[in-house]
C-alpha cells in the first residue's frame, strides 16, 4: 500500500502558508502511521525501561550514587532512543517507494526535513517526559523544578533530533543505515548531550536558575546552528 502523498504538490505556489501546511501534513501523517503501528513506540519505551532498570541495578541501592548518575543515564537513554526513532522516519518512505514522490513535489525540499523533524519532536517529547518519570522513580531524581526540566528536555531533544533527521535522510537508501547512523551522529551531538546533562545535573542539585541558564543558552546556540545547517544541506544531499 502506498503512503498517502496526494495534495502536497497542490500546496506549491501558496508561499509560506503552503510550506507550513506541507510540513504539518507530513508530520501528522507519519505520527498517525507510527501510533497505528505501535511497534516502534513500544520498542523505544521498552528500551528506556530496560536500560534505566539495568543501570539502576548496576549502581546499587544507595540513594546518593543513583541521584548523581541520573542525568547522565537519562540522556544516554534519550540519545539512543532518538536514534532508534530517527531511523524509522525515512525507512517507511523507502520501503513504500514514496520518498521519490516527496522529492518530486514542486518547490524547495526543506519542508520534508522540517516535516520529519516535527514528527520526531511530537513523539520524542512525550517519550522523554516518560523517561524522566522513570528516572525519577529509579534514581531518586527530584522533580520539583518540572518546568525547567522540561525546558532542558525540549532544547536537548531538538538539538539531537535536528542532526539525527538530517543523517537519517542522508542514509535512507543505504543498506546498514541502522549501523552507520550512530557512528556519524554521536560524534557530532556530544556537545548537546553534555550541555543537557550539565543542565539537568544543576537542576537536580538545586543550583540557581541563573547558573543553569548558561547551559540553556549553549543548547539554544547548538539548536540554531544544527537546525540551520541541516535545513540548508538537506536538499543538496537528497537531490545529489
Amino acid at each position: 500500500m502506498k503512503l498517502p502523498v496526494e495534495g502536497w504538490p497542490q500546496a506549491a505556489g501558496q508561499g509560506r502558508v503552503g510550506v507550513v501546511r506541507r510540513v504539518v501534513l507530513l508530520a501528522l501523517r507519519d505520527l498517525r502511521l507510527e501510533v497505528r503501528d505501535r511497534a516502534g513506540l513500544l520498542s523505544i519505551l521498552a528500551f528506556f525501561a530496560v536500560m534505566l532498570f539495568i543501570m539502576a541495578l548496576a549502581l546499587g541501592p544507595e540513594e546518593e550514587p543513583l541521584r548523581r548518575a541520573a542525568p547522565g543515564v537519562l540522556w544516554v537513554a534519550l540519545a539512543f532512543g532518538s536514534t532508534l526513532l530517527s531511523t524509522r522516519a525515512f525507512a517507511l518512505e523507502v520501503e513504500e517507494g514514496t520518498l521519490d514522490d516527496l522529492l518530486l513535489t514542486p518547490g524547495g525540499k526543506e519542508w520534508i526535513y522540517f516535516g520529519k523533524l516535527l514528527f520526531q519532536m511530537l513523539l520524542l517529547l512525550p517519550l522523554a517526559a516518560l523517561a524522566l518519570l522513570m528516572a525519577a522513580g529509579l534514581f531518586y531524581l527530584p522533580l520539583e523544578r518540572v518546568l525547567p526540566l522540561f525546558l532542558t528536555l525540549a532544547l536537548g531533544v531538538l538539538g539531537y533530533a535536528s542532526v539525527a533527521t538530517f543523517y537519517a535522510g542522508l542514509l535512507a537508501r543505504l543498506r546498514g543505515r541502522e549501523v552507520l547512523l550512530p557512528l556519524l551522529l554521536f560524534s557530532l551531538v556530544v556537545p548537546v548531550v553534555l550541555a543537557s546533562v550539565r543542565a539537568t545535573t544543576g537542576l537536580a542539585e538545586g543550583l540557581p536558575l541563573a547558573e543553569i541558564s548558561a547551559w540553556w543558552q549553549l543548547l539554544l546556540v547548538f539548536d540554531v546552528v544544527y537546525l540551520t545547517a541541516s535545513a540548508l544541506l538537506f536538499p543538496v544531499v537528497m537531490e545529489g
